[in-house]
């Protein structure tokens, strides 16, 4: 009815046109449509004279039940009427003419139902109605069980071929993903070949001699065979074989030889049209002569000659588009690729932790002052107490030795309790001594703080080598679990497919990998042989429109032998980054440094760091600041666990060294705009978001000046979008004064060049030079792909 309703339309449409300008004009979907007919109409009368079985033919009765009760079913109704009066004559042709025109009319008086949307429902009624008119005429031969045998498998042929002609047809009639499709449909389109081979078999030529439907089961299998390999070779040879036999009646002859050369034909799969010819000729010849007691058929020396010549005249697009069509899946090695690049980034994040401990352990073990010695603590006491004794030379010169052996006897029972006592010393020397209650007590304390500075020592360097032992440990787990690691990675079969079957088109050898990174965006990782031509822009072109995504630029690697490109999808967002600096007045170099990176999840990073002071010390603590971050964040640590982990570390490092650090991180994800700005002591940030600016500030101290378990930086959500622009800026370019001219310049800026934004701050009249300067500009834009 719907259908009916759609052809008045397009009919009342054609006479207006026609009326308008006196002439009918068919547009190119009416020529497309007119086409679609006509090879509706054309199955329809091939598949109605592929008989089976000496007289039955259910095919023809299949495609009018898959064909619906449109223009397209009406078509393949006209078409199997014409083929069946024309194969079978009137008397048997009447039989399947009238259950043609049943099963198109429950098509045409069920279309709006929804159990006609059921796949399994037109199969049925094709099936039912088949064999209500064929029962009547099987009434005639009484019954007899060959004839109930093949009556009942003509029903259940017609059910399946409906079924397979319709998911056949679904590529065309429903909508797909350009150059996929799934092995039921090149299942089904086998099918359909097949069953119209059986009707071309009939058509012969030289008098009965030559089959023009064996000739093109030769050119099919050869072609698969060639294109698909051993296995998918031999099936469909085999298949072929079964439908030539099942159209002379005489199974096996054709089955073996087409299913030999088939085989035989798939192992030399690539290698090459003629090869594949020959090694088809000379199989089918060996298995004809096999046969001779049989009786020989030269027949099928002539067809397979024949249909190696067309082999060969074949365009080498359409064979390579056939290999594309019979690509398979290749799920176990996307799987060891995805394993792969998990275990490349922990081995990065290892990489960073044992930097990071290779760093902290060269500073701990720079040698400090010794202030452990016991024997001083009498020397400390002595220069409190006997600097002004009238027997400090007796003492200490004349008597020395006496003075230090008795002072040495003391001390082990002294160290031992932890304070002196008069009887330590001997009674020659508590005698003599005209202050000892005075010296005895300077001792105690100098000891007192001795064994306190050597606790405190013991446990700071307990602490700090715990935290390397924790720091390589890190790196030791991590290394391990990056061999250990399951991968948790997504492969994407269906888009694999397609990109190795879009390899096989372009006549390129390789393996393809298709998976989904950590993070949820695409990754197509492809090696083999001379692949450079896929790095030109008009191929990535073609793979953004393959596999339905925008890609970035591929990252090539070139080995002579094998190359490997790599794909990823591409940000709907990209940043364009200005820079300037300037160092103090009368200094070399800067100390504040300043980077920006992006990952292969989509994130931006751009870091800007001012280390304590000026000159060459402030510039190794904010680099060296930079070089932790970035290898973190590379590594794939979250911002705000590498700003805190930076944090300890400097806080240990600058015990002994001193030095800190202002740290500014923007985070800017380039697939949805979600952003984060941290801070630890840095300048404030000014986000201009349309024609208004705000400023974004933290209370953190700089990193490296505390440390503790509450210690972390300033952390700012944003949600950026294209035309959004961010300015981070160093101390040096506010210099403590109010910020309305910076503001207002942000504001004026027109989005023009970042660079120079940032260059006109760092120039402004109202920056002092008392200190560096450095701005960094980034701004949105929507990328153009």
């Amino acid at each position: 009815m719907a259908a009916n309703g759609g052809l008045k339309m397009k009919a009342a449409r054609a006479r207006e046109d026609l009326a308008r300008t006196g002439r009918l004009v068919l547009r190119a979907p009416a020529l497309v449509r007119g086409a679609e007919c006509a090879i509706r109409f054309l199955l329809g009368a091939m598949l109605a004279g592929a008989e089976i079985f000496g007289g039955w033919a259910p095919f023809g009765l299949a495609l009018v039940g898959c064909s619906g009760s449109g223009l397209d079913g009406f078509c393949a109704l006209v078409g199997a009427a014409f083929g069946y009066l024309s194969f079978l004559g009137l008397t048997a042709g009447l039989r399947y003419v009238a259950a043609a025109i049943l099963i198109f009319s429950v098509s045409f008086a069920f279309y709006d139902i929804r159990l006609y949307k059921r796949v399994w429902f037109m199969p049925l009624v094709s099936s039912l109605l088949n064999g209500a008119t064929g029962f009547v005429y099987l009434a005639d031969s009484r019954w007899d069980a060959p004839q109930v045998i093949f009556f009942g498998t003509e029903l259940l042929l017609t059910g399946a071929a409906c079924y397979f002609y319709r998911v056949a047809f679904s590529p065309w009639t429903g909508r797909r993903e350009e150059g996929s499709l799934s092995s039921r449909q090149v299942i089904s389109l086998m099918i359909l070949a097949g069953t119209v081979l059986i009707s071309l078999a009939q058509f012969t030529i030289l008098g009965d001699l030559i089959s023009l439907g064996r000739i093109a089961a030769a050119l099919g299998v050869m072609v698969i065979a060639s294109q698909g390999g051993l296995e998918i070779g031999a099936a469909a040879g085999v298949a072929a074989g079964l439908c030539m036999d099942i159209a002379v009646g005489a199974p096996g002859a054709c089955t073996v030889s087409f299913g030999l050369s088939g085989l035989v034909t798939g192992m030399f799969c690539r290698q090459g049209r003629l090869l594949a010819a020959v090694a088809y000729i000379l199989t089918n010849a060996v298995t004809v002569l096999w046969s001779w007691e049989a009786g020989l058929r030269l027949a099928l020396l002539y067809e397979v000659f024949a249909a190696s010549v067309l082999f060969l005249l074949l365009p080498d697009k359409l064979t390579r588009r056939v290999g594309a069509l019979l690509t398979r899946e290749g799920s176990s090695d996307t799987a060891d690729r995805a394993m792969a690049y998990v275990r490349s980034k922990l081995l990065e994040t290892s990489g960073a932790f044992q930097e990071l401990y290779a760093t902290l352990r060269s500073s701990f073990r720079r040698p400090g002052p010794n202030d452990g010695n016991t024997a001083a603590i009498f020397d400390r006491a002595a220069g409190r107490v006997c600097r002004r004794c009238a027997l400090r030379d007796a003492c200490w010169q004349r008597d020395y030795v006496s003075t230090f052996n008795a002072l040495n006897d003391a001390l082990p029972a002294m160290v031992d309790r932890g304070r002196g006592q008069a009887s330590d010393f001997p009674l020659h020397f508590t005698s003599r001594c005209l202050h000892f209650p005075q010296f005895l007590s300077a001792a105690n304390e100098e000891l007192t703080a001795l064994l306190a500075r050597r606790q405190y020592q013991a446990r700071l360097q307990e602490s700090r080598g715990a935290v390397c032992r924790q720091y390589a440990e890190l790196a030791h787990v991590l290394g391990n679990a990056a061999a250990e690691l399951s991968a948790e990675l997504v492969p994407d079969p269906a888009r694999e497919k397609k990109l190795r079957g879009h390899l096989t088109a372009l006549g390129l050898e390789g393996n393809a990998s298709v998976y989904y990174d950590e993070a949820g965006h695409l990754r197509a990782e492809l090696e083999g042989p001379d692949l450079s031509a896929l790095t030109e822009p008009k191929e990535r072109k073609a793979l953004s429109a393959l596999l339905g995504l925008p890609l970035r630029e591929p990252e090539y690697t070139g080995s002579g032998a094998l190359d490997k490109v790599v794909f990823t999808q591409a940000e709907p967002l990209m940043a364009v980054a200005g820079v300037a600096a300037r160092q103090k007045d009368g200094e070399t170099v800067s100390g504040d440094a300043g980077a920006w990176f992006r990952t292969d999840a989509g994130l931006l990073y751009i870091l800007l760091c001012d280390g304590m002071g000026s000159g060459p010390e402030a510039s190794r603590e904010s680099s060296t600041a930079i070089r932790l971050l970035e290898r973190f964040l590379k590594a794939g640590v979250e911002a705000e666990a590498a700003l805190r982990t930076l944090n300890s570390a400097l806080a240990l490092r600058g015990e002994e060294e001193g030095g800190f650090t202002t740290v500014d991180l923007l985070q800017i994800d380039l697939f949805t705009g979600q952003s984060a700005l941290y801070k630890f002591g840095a300048a404030p940030t000014y986000v201009r978001k349309g024609d208004t600016v705000s400023k974004l500030s933290g209370s953190a101290l700089p990193a490296g000046l505390v440390d503790g378990d509450g210690v972390s930086p300033d952390v700012t959500r944003l949600d950026l979008e294209a035309g959004d622009t961010v300015v981070l800026v160093s101390d040096g370019v506010i210099g403590g004064r109010p910020d309305l001219w910076l503001r207002e310049t942000v504001s004026a800026f027109g989005g023009e060049s970042p660079k120079d934004l940032a260059r006109s701050l760092i120039d402004a009249q109202e920056a002092p030079g008392s200190d560096d300067r450095t701005a960094l500009v980034v701004r949105l834009e929507r990328r153009k792909l």
